[in-house]
């Protein structure tokens, strides 16, 4: 049989991309050895370490798993575990324990409007020297437009989150609800470094001095700053304390341990009773039992001894939905101790287990997980507060005045608990920023930042 020149030209050409096709298919079912070597990292230490390893699933193939941080996805025990997570930076993820992280510098809450689809990003904070302090933004602006757009659950994520140079339209309700533009201003994000004490002061009411201290984040760079506070307050001679936590979403374990007993009655801090308890997997537990004992700085963590203690018998902590993890550790584990008086509009996280950062300092990838790897308990053993700490005083946090003043509705109720002086009713001004019928949404950027994590003892 005679083939034609053509025929042939065409018989090579489909050979040819039959071949090509065959290899790329072949070539996509097999992981490069590095995603291979990510995965293997990511089984090892999750089996080994992770709190619920009982449940990891055994029948995921590591060398056939493409994507390293959906395959890290797959091994969570999601009934219970909302809090893991993995990254492919290790040094921000190392930045963010720090308080160093690229922002605009401001720290939003979210609500929904009135009816409708449209998103209110409302300013909870501002960090000093930031874009945003620069521009003049401050706490109670409200921010209703991105870039000329208005925000709604489509794209107020992307609008507000993953831009790095914005325009933001800020603006007021008016009387009849609608929304009247105030002001426009353009920002950068820069890299900012948060320092957590965010304000302090001691304040003199009615013949009592009452410390006051607005803390974000339980930072171990900072626990020299947190040091001088304390020894100011004592100077002042304070007799009672206002721990404001609403904004903190956690942070080493070792600072709030610090932090604790500097604030703790005298007795239980000299004596380096126990502050709290850690409960591993099982085989975490064994083995710190066997090879370090039941007092194994791995399983209990001691009062410090501070630079300096105020010996208080109470503490007032303002809370949100925000307090979490290291905060929660704080009313935990001082309960047993001391009288832990709570002010608030809702309960805390509930997040009462902690998470070590596990990275491959020796490999060339940049993956870093931090997994769920212990409960924390106070020394009574009370651990599992998934529902978190409820307030005793219901207060909401209404953003119409600044943080630290006696016209702050929730640092007012505390001044009037502590002194028994009911305080006027605060100045307010005759137009609310924003309806008291918004609703409030979740917040994807807070949440990220309460997976920081409880570092062991050393």
């Amino acid at each position: 049989m005679i083939i034609s020149r053509r025929f042939r030209t065409l018989s090579f050409v489909f050979l040819f991309a039959l071949l090509i096709f065959s290899s790329c298919k072949e070539e996509e079912l097999q992981p490069s050895p590095q995603v291979i070597e990510i995965n293997d990292f990511i089984w090892e230490h999750m089996t080994n370490l992770y709190l619920w390893n009982e449940y990891i699933p055994q029948n995921i193939d590591r060398s056939n798993a493409f994507d390293p941080s959906d395959y890290f996805e797959k091994l969570l025990y999601k009934p219970t575990d909302r809090w893991s997570f993995i990254t492919d930076d290790y040094e921000a993820l190392i930045n963010s324990f720090k308080g160093i992280e690229k922002s605009f510098g401001y720290n939003l809450r979210l609500f929904l409007a009135p009816n409708s689809n449209n998103i209110l990003g409302i300013v909870k904070y501002v960090v000093p020297e930031s874009p945003a302090d620069f521009a003049g933004i401050s706490r109670g602006d409200m921010i209703y437009k991105v870039n000329g757009n208005l925000l709604n659950s489509d794209n107020y994520y992307q609008l507000l989150f993953e831009s790095e140079s914005t325009t933001f339209s800020f603006g007021e309700f008016d009387q009849n609800g609608q929304i009247t533009a105030t002001d426009t201003k353009s920002l950068t994000s820069v890299l900012v470094t948060e320092n957590p004490i965010l304000n302090h002061k001691t304040i003199d009411y009615e013949g009592n001095k009452i410390g006051y201290l607005l803390y974000n984040q339980f930072i171990l760079e900072y626990e020299d700053s947190l040091a001088s506070v304390f020894t100011k307050f004592q100077q002042d001679g304070i007799q009672d304390l206002v721990l404001d936590l609403r904004y903190n979403p956690g942070g080493y374990g070792t600072t709030a341990t610090f932090l604790a007993s500097m604030i703790a009655p005298a007795n239980p801090v000299l004596n380096n009773d126990i502050f709290s308890r850690k409960i591993w997997n099982d085989e975490v537990n064994d083995y710190f039992l066997q090879e370090e004992g039941e007092q194994s700085n791995n399983l209990v963590s001691t009062f410090v001894t501070p630079p300096v203690n105020l010996n208080l018998d109470r503490i007032y902590i303002l809370i949100t939905k925000n307090s979490a993890s290291a905060s929660e550790l704080i009313i935990n584990c001082l309960s047993p101790y001391m009288e832990v008086i709570l002010i608030g509009e809702d309960n805390t996280t509930g997040k009462y287990v902690g998470s070590i950062t596990i990275h491959d300092d020796e490999s060339s990838h940049n993956w870093a997980m931090q997994p769920i790897t212990m409960k924390s308990a106070n020394v009574d053993g009370i651990s599992d507060y998934g529902d978190g700490f409820a307030p005793n005083y219901i207060v909401e946090d209404d953003f119409n005045a600044p943080l630290g003043t006696l016209e702050e509705d929730m640092l007012a109720k505390a001044i009037e608990l502590i002194t028994g002086v009911t305080i006027g009713e605060p100045a307010r001004i005759a137009t609310p920023k924003f309806p008291a019928n918004a609703i409030p949404i979740r917040n994807p950027r807070m949440e990220k930042k309460q997976l920081l994590l409880i570092e062991m003892a050393k």
